[in-house]
């Protein structure tokens, strides 16, 4: 066996490891963790001095109709390509 040393303890903090949640079986955490989280997060922007504006109704709508349009033209170039590919095989079939 090696020589084994004294430990001695100079008080330094390596990590501070008091904060860390275990997480469940399945990698979720609890929703009491995810809310203090949140909590957590409010406290710190508010300290920041950033406030949490609402979007106005226009906003909101135009966001949603930017992101259902994306969606609209993702699906229109897939089926579109699918289409195309379809008409190929019946060309040279």
């Amino acid at each position: 066996m090696g020589r084994q040393d004294e430990f001695e303890d100079d008080g330094r903090m390596i990590a501070d490891m008091s904060g860390l949640e275990s997480t469940g079986l399945f990698g979720g955490r609890s929703h009491n963790s995810w809310r203090k989280r949140k909590q957590e997060r409010r406290q710190d922007s508010a300290e920041c001095g950033v406030e949490d504006i609402p979007f106005t109704w226009q906003e909101r709508a135009r966001y949603i109709v930017m992101a259902l349009s994306a969606a609209l033209l993702i699906g229109v170039v897939l089926l579109s390509g699918i289409a195309l590919v379809i008409w190929l095989f019946t060309l040279y079939a």
